[in-house]
């Protein structure tokens, strides 16, 4: 009998790495398995998958879609995972198994769940956020109002308890996994997020001196501290900057386009870009920087690494796996700038940073994604544990 799937996230907009581990999940099982995709709104696969590099055939899955209650399209995102989640606990049991694509839930009888960050606990989410200023301000501060929300949220959903915890645990990264274990005392495998760019074929020497950011716009991702950044760099070097990247939090986005304009001799806004246009930026340009201190993975910087470019990455999070190499894992502003100049321009050392990342690239792919989550919805099939069994 063909094993019924479900694969959950709270709502997919092109772009952003869940995104990606949620299209890649579907496309890895939807010619074995009955595949419903669970979300929020109507998503728009075709641009999800232009954006994800996936293939997935509306043909061969079934698309389950909630209706998002008004006002709650742009805000209020835990009462929408909360709609999800509740859907899940009433129908886990029509399914072999439920995959969550995007951090904990509580299905009501075992699953699978992808931890992407650390956004389902609002204290350690204050803590990792701490140093981008993500979890200041009046809607994202600690206060009676948000504990009230975040209350509101969890009854919405039905969650109970630590019932998360029955799910086998998947990670983004070993400093996800190791976050788990020492913050939540639950047990996971990691499996890289799923990196689809080709690697250039753009010789070094003809590709451009200047760099390139990917990330939506809001402040964990750091965009301001990179314009910063390289405003030093270029007392030194001439360099220009290309930010790929929705327009996600209004008025930091607001800001950044402040901070573009004012600099739009070198930085340039170039907002959602996805596929071949993606590439090409990519593939034209020698190096890459990240501003996210805790990024849980960075699929953006793999994405980066894996188009050949050389990118620097703060001293936090799985994005220091992908680069692998304390040249490029900065503190702050002063450190990046010195650990930039003391690469661009420089022949040997900027080979020899090639070849390492060249070899780093191969670890991040979509069959090597895709294989290891077939082999964890076999063994859970195998196991028996679906519809609560």
């Amino acid at each position: 009998m063909t094993p019924r799937v479900a694969v959950v996230h709270p709502y997919l907009l092109p772009g952003g790495g869940s995104e990606a581990c949620a299209m890649w999940t579907v496309q890895a099982l939807q010619d074995d398995c009955r595949v419903t995709l669970v979300s929020m709104g109507r998503p728009d696969l075709q641009k999800l998958n232009e954006s994800c590099g996936t293939s997935v055939d509306l043909s061969k899955i079934e698309l389950r879609s909630l209706a998002i209650p008004p006002g709650m399209r742009t805000r209020f995102d835990a009462l929408r995972a909360g709609r999800v989640a509740r859907y899940c606990r009433c129908h886990a049991r029509a399914f072999d198994v439920m995959i969550s694509t995007y951090n904990i839930m509580d299905f009501s009888v075992p699953g699978i769940q992808w931890i992407a960050d650390f956004s389902f606990d609002d204290d350690l989410r204050r803590e990792l956020d701490a140093k981008s200023g993500a979890a200041a301000g009046r809607l994202y501060g600690p206060s009676r109002a948000r504990s009230i929300y975040l209350g509101l949220a969890r009854g919405f959903a039905g969650q109970k308890g630590d019932g998360w915890k029955r799910n086998r645990t998947l990670a983004n990264s070993e400093w996800t996994r190791r976050l788990l274990e020492e913050k939540f005392g639950v047990a996971s495998e990691v499996i890289y997020p799923p990196v689809a760019v080709e690697a250039s074929r753009i010789a070094w020497g003809e590709r451009e001196d200047g760099f390139v950011v990917m990330g939506r716009l809001v402040p964990e991702k750091g965009i301001g501290l990179v314009i910063d950044i390289l405003t030093e760099v270029r007392k030194v070097r001439p360099m220009h900057l290309h930010i790929l990247g929705r327009r996600s939090r209004a008025g930091y986005a607001r800001e950044i386009e402040a901070l573009c304009r004012k600099n739009r001799d070198w930085v340039h806004l170039e907002g959602e870009v996805y596929g071949p246009e993606k590439q090409k930026l990519l593939a034209g340009h020698k190096y890459g920087l990240s501003g996210c201190y805790q990024e849980a993975f960075g699929i953006a910087v793999a994405e980066m690494v894996k188009s050949g470019a050389i990118v620097w990455v703060p001293d936090g999070g799985g994005q220091t796996e992908i680069v692998a190499d304390a040249g490029l894992i900065y503190s702050d502003r002063d450190d990046a700038v010195a650990r930039i100049l003391a690469v661009v321009g420089d022949p040997v050392r900027e080979s020899d940073l090639r070849g390492r990342l060249d070899g780093r690239a191969s670890v991040f792919s979509s069959a090597r994604s895709v294989s290891a989550m077939r082999a964890v919805v076999h063994d859970f099939l195998k196991e028996g544990k679906g519809r609560g069994e």
